[in-house]
């Protein structure tokens, strides 16, 4: 089974939704934060789920109900999430 795994940026990503919905309101914090982190657990069943990017190895995945994107690379035994991106930015220069 693969292991999900987290780069150092995107736990630096996490941090920075964190920061920014604990200023807005602490419940949606955690709730934004509950939907990240749980999202890219069905990507361990079905890695091509995501829409593939224009890096090679890099797909990208929707967090339903959030305004955020997954940038993760499948492999065999893992899936790295790369980083966590809101949906308005330009991510076209990510990962």
């Amino acid at each position: 089974m693969r292991q999900l795994v987290w780069s150092r940026a995107a736990r630096n990503d996490l941090f920075d939704i964190a920061a920014y919905y604990r200023g807005l309101d602490r419940d949606l914090e955690f709730l934004m934060l509950e939907r990240v982190e749980t999202a890219p657990l069905v990507l361990l069943d079905f890695p091509d789920l995501g829409s593939p990017t224009r890096h090679p190895t890099i797909r990208k995945w929707r967090v339903a109900d959030t305004p955020f994107l997954l940038f993760y690379r499948p492999a065999r035994h893992q899936i790295e999430v790369r980083r966590v991106v809101h949906h308005a930015r330009d991510w076209s220069i990510e990962p």
